[in-house]
């Protein structure tokens, strides 16, 4: 019975072996998908520092995430929506690259709620808008240098500032 037993095992084992000594399997090498005409757009930066959302994780001390926006191109259809934040904690703000040229920003702003912010993005350049409150302008900038709210706050340079820059 034994001798059988092992004769069984060793014929059962003898396939597993040989299995592992055939040739290994050749493949292709793999690569990036295909390119699409978007990503030889020249490209600039956004970040929207936008209202804040109080995250408190366990017994920890409070964060304050910024909420998420939707960035939408001159037609008004939606692009890109950016959460702004990874996790609970996390209290800066996305950076996000996009093709260059003009978008509205859709966001939650500290003193007004829900705006629309129009926004240039150009080729390498970030464009950085602020709408919860703790951006303060240098003390030399000029009016016209500078985006505001109704009430007076500043969220960001002027487009054409930007441009008249290149």
């Amino acid at each position: 019975m034994k001798i059988k037993t092992v004769a069984l095992i060793g014929t059962a084992v003898i396939p597993l072996l040989t299995g592992c000594a055939s040739q290994p399997i050749t493949l292709s090498p793999v690569g990036p998908g295909s390119v699409s005409h978007a990503e030889y757009l020249p490209k600039g930066h956004l970040q929207v520092f936008s209202d804040t959302e109080t995250h408190v994780v366990g017994d920890g001390p409070p964060y304050y995430t910024h909420t998420g926006y939707s960035i939408h191109d001159e037609s008004g259809k939606v692009v890109q929506f950016v959460p702004n934040h990874t996790g609970d904690m996390d209290e800066s703000p996305t950076m996000v690259t996009v093709p260059a040229g003009d978008y509205k920003i859709v966001a939650e702003s500290s003193s007004y709620g829900r705006v629309t912010v129009p926004v240039l993005v150009q080729e390498g350049k970030t464009t950085v808008i602020h709408l919860d409150r703790d951006w303060k302008p240098p003390s030399n900038a000029s009016t016209n240098e500078l985006v505001h709210l109704p009430d007076g706050e500043a969220i960001g340079w002027s487009s054409s500032t930007a441009k008249s820059s290149e």
